[in-house]
């Protein structure tokens, strides 16, 4: 579905680098679209997006971008909502959150970590703010950031000599 929504990987990547996931790579079968990304107690298996597959074990900023037919909004109540993620199946979670960004096709919610959440409809009422719930479909895209790369102080023009 990515292909319909967006122009492509660096597209996809530019625009919504900002909500990219802190998570902990493990180690995996080199070559292998498969991610295993791990934060607090949650592990998720996502597709790898951005080949050639070379992610390194450890910290990484990672876009988590799961996909489903639809979300539904919850009604408010007097006590925050929960932000959740449950893996159901492989690459497949149920979550619930809040909407943080509404950018059609695609809503950010916060389930915990950021998730950029291509919807095939976006309901009309759905705002930022509000509470959602969806299960996603197979599989979890996952696109890896470069990492950031640490620049040099700016040198005074008496010290560029």
């Amino acid at each position: 579905m990515l292909a319909m929504v967006e122009d492509g990987m660096d597209s996809l990547v530019a625009r919504f680098a900002a909500h990219a996931a802190t998570v902990e790579v493990s180690a995996r079968v080199e070559g292998s679209p498969l991610l295993e990304c791990v934060t607090d107690d949650l592990i998720l298996h996502v597709f790898e997006r951005t080949g050639p597959y070379l992610a390194p074990r450890g910290p990484a900023r990672v876009i988590v971008q799961p996909e489903t037919a639809s979300l539904t909004r919850l009604e408010p109540g007097p006590e925050a909502p929960e932000r959740r993620i449950e893996v159901v199946a492989l690459s497949v979670v149920h979550v619930q959150g809040i909407v943080t960004v509404r950018d059609d096709p695609f809503v950010v919610v916060d389930a915990g970590i950021p998730l950029v959440v291509s919807v095939d409809e976006v309901p009309d009422g759905v705002r930022v703010g509000d509470a959602v719930r969806f299960q996603s479909r197979a599989p979890l895209h996952g696109f890896v950031l470069p990492p950031e790369r640490k620049t040099a102080p700016a040198l005074a023009p008496d010290e560029q000599v």
